[in-house]
């Protein structure tokens, strides 16, 4: 090749790189070109550029300084709306369910803390639960064996002492049998509490007499709303039952409609369903000490004078729940009682009957505000 050629070349290569510098240069300055026109046209959205170079620094720090107040102020404002959702989410969330687990690891302990002998857990409970059953035996006793059903809230730790006591008052031998339902005391909760009716308590009953191998016939003792079951057993199986004796018995009439007695249960109803669900989250436990030293009248008796481990089961869940239960199946007994008068209303008229009441009518407004014309309804 020739060196005019070689010449040509090399001032073509050059032409080239001189026309790339000039682009990029023109490039360059298009750029610095926008970016002042922007600059222009964004003059009012700072501050700093609409001050002169000298103040630029001062305008700065101002700047500076209302941002960050703004922003403190957003914040201080702010601030007790977040406490408040932090404490909402604590107490509805964070709390119940701690108190949830302490729940059932106190009701286990003191179940097993004050947990009867082991030879009285009978598996004869629905769907084979344990039960507590005291079964007072007297193999030389001439006299017909008793059946005690409790009322409404009290388990065999309170029962079970006043069953002894009845024995030695007897001076001869007498054999009784009592048993708390599931969730009483220290039998176990049944696993839906919808199934228990009039219908499954009285099963229960009939389960345990004929697993008990009692002998026939025998005196039926019914105390407050454990008379009610006591009058549907007798009813259903008249030839099992001797006698029938009812201790303040609770009338079945009371839940006919618009009886005030009705009305207050229905609402110690929904009262002790509240208890329950603050009971599950563990709240009510740490308060049952309360109960001996403040609870007035014949309730706080009954608190002070009771077996600790009857007042410790009381505030739990499954104590309360049970409460609900028995309060909503106790308006169906009615309707299984009237349903067995009608159907046989001779069979019973020939079992001895005995009610025992302590009702003081001299008081203005006895038994929570009711008079004498109020409770015969």
């Amino acid at each position: 090749m020739s060196s005019s050629e070689n010449d040509e070349i090399s001032s073509k290569r050059n032409n080239n790189s001189d026309l790339n510098r000039l682009e990029k240069q023109s490039v360059n300055s298009s750029d610095e070109i926008h970016r002042e026109i922007y600059k222009k046209l964004k003059w009012y959205e700072n501050p700093v550029l609409q001050t002169s170079s000298s103040n630029q620094p001062k305008t700065t720090t101002y700047s500076s300084f209302y941002s960050s107040l703004c922003t403190g102020l957003l914040i201080v404002a702010f601030l007790p709306i977040i406490l408040i959702a932090f404490v909402l989410f604590l107490l509805l969330w964070i709390l119940p369910g701690l108190g949830w687990f302490y729940e059932g690891y106190a009701e286990a302990r003191d179940r097993k803390k004050y947990y009867p002998p082991i030879d009285e857990m009978k598996p004869w409970g629905p769907d084979n639960k344990l039960i507590h059953v005291v079964h007072l035996r007297a193999p030389e006793s001439k006299l017909p064996p008793i059946v005690y059903v409790s009322g409404m809230g009290l388990s065999m730790y309170f029962v079970k002492p006043l069953l002894l006591k009845f024995v030695e008052y007897m001076g001869e031998p007498v054999e009784i049998i009592s048993f708390d339902p599931p969730g009483y005391g220290a039998s176990e909760p049944p696993n839906d509490w919808d199934t228990e009716n009039a219908e499954s308590q009285r099963l229960l009953l009939r389960q345990v007499i004929t697993k008990s191998t009692l002998r026939k016939p025998f005196i039926l003792l019914g105390a407050s709303a454990g008379g009610l079951l006591a009058h549907l057993y007798c009813l259903t199986y008249p030839k099992d039952v001797a006698g029938i004796i009812l201790t303040d018995p609770t009338p079945f009439t009371i839940f006919e409609q618009g009886s005030p007695v009705g009305k207050v249960l229905n609402r110690a109803c929904i009262q002790c369903g509240i208890m329950a669900r603050v009971a599950s989250w563990g709240f009510l436990r740490p308060l049952s000490f309360l109960l001996h030293h403040f609870s007035t009248g014949d309730v706080g008796d009954i608190f002070r004078c009771s077996h600790p481990g009857y007042t410790a089961l009381l505030m739990t869940h499954t104590m309360l729940q049970k409460l609900v239960s028995q309060l909503r199946y106790l308006h169906t007994i009615r309707d299984c009682i009237s349903k067995q008068l009608h159907d046989d209303a001779t069979s019973h008229r020939n079992i001895p009957l005995l009610v025992l009441s302590a009702l003081n009518w001299t008081k203005k407004r006895p038994y929570g505000g009711f008079t004498r014309e109020e409770m015969r309804q």
